[in-house]
């Protein structure tokens, strides 16, 4: 396939997964309810589709293109392929905030959990950065961010094991992730976060192009260091928290997106490669929540995340597999 018409297949593969997600379901709707979600008396084809199916297809968008831009702008950051929200604990960082809210009953609701996990994926991501200055190798950066993850963990199970029965069963399916736990204005609110943040990043991808030339060289092409470090630190929690909040701790997506778009589209240019990103990660979010469906065969389906794993690990073992046997 031309690399000119990759996007518009990517398009039009969004377009069909989202018509069948908002057709099919455990639900029959009746198409010809849907004008009474409009008025005072709702009838059930509406509310399903107004209250449940559209706002799962608005947030598995929301949540694939945010999480996949989220990815690229770290590993374009950190010059690492294996940089990502969930790895380097910006995830955590914004799970252990929500754990903070929900099992300590000190609040609710998408805004207060949106809010913390913004903060903790902030807080997260700010650490990262301090502590990259004093790292030579990524390889220790890496460490640093697993070791991260396995702090917040271990905080996050005391907090489990001395939290009520109905905190901690919320806090446990919130975990697993989910896109069906979405608002229509939940949803709506974090796709356009995700459209602003697109918006943002694609006006800057001449500075990102020049930083994978290097810090120095980046540096010495005009390209202000500290503005653009603030710029990824506030897009990356933003998008991270407010998708984890409603979301879960989603995996796999910020992480495998970039690696699959670098393999469909043989231009590195972030011109190209963040809006490519954005529906491809779109794509998958889709697919994968096909499975958490069932496909229509299995019963209930499985939960997001272990659909988003078993997608995208082999994914990304498969890339570090081919960049090994290029290397040799």
């Amino acid at each position: 396939m031309r690399q000119n018409k990759i996007p518009l297949a990517i398009l039009a593969a969004i377009l069909v997964l989202a018509m069948s997600h908002l057709m099919w379901g455990s639900t029959d709707i009746n198409w010809a309810e849907l004008g009474s979600w409009f008025s005072g008396v709702p009838k059930l084809g509406g509310t399903v589709f107004f209250e449940v199916r559209l706002p799962r297809v608005l947030m598995a968008i929301a949540a694939g293109s945010g999480l996949g831009i989220a990815g690229l702008m770290m590993q374009t950051w950190f010059h690492n392929p294996l940089a990502g929200p969930s790895v380097l604990g910006v995830t955590s960082g914004a799970g252990m905030a929500v754990a903070l809210v929900i099992l300590t009953g000190a609040g609710g609701g998408w805004l207060a959990n949106a809010l913390s996990a913004s903060v903790g994926s902030w807080m997260a991501l700010g650490l990262v950065l301090i502590v990259s200055n004093r790292f030579r190798g990524m390889a220790s950066l890496l460490i640093f961010g697993l070791m991260l993850n396995y702090v917040l963990g271990a905080l996050v199970t005391v907090l489990q094991s001395e939290a009520e029965e109905n905190a901690l069963q919320q806090f446990v399916f919130w975990g697993m992730g989910t896109f069906g736990q979405a608002t229509l204005i939940t949803s709506a609110v974090a796709l356009a976060l995700v459209l602003v943040a697109v918006w943002i990043v694609q006006a800057r991808h001449r500075d990102l192009d020049k930083w994978t030339l290097g810090e120095i060289t980046a540096r010495s092409m005009g390209v202000d260091e500290r503005g653009l470090r603030r710029l990824m630190i506030g897009l990356t929690g933003l998008l991270a928290g407010s998708i984890t909040a409603v979301c879960g701790p989603v995996a796999f997506l910020g992480l495998a997106t970039p690696h699959l778009v670098k393999l469909l589209i043989s231009n590195r240019s972030h011109r190209h490669l963040i809006p490519m990103t954005a529906l491809v990660g779109a794509m998958l979010a889709l697919v994968a929540d096909w499975g958490v469906k069932g496909f229509g065969v299995l019963d209930g389906g499985w939960p997001l995340n272990a659909v988003l794993s078993l997608l995208g690990a082999p994914l990304v073992i498969w890339v570090l597999v081919k960049r090994n046997m290029g290397n040799s």
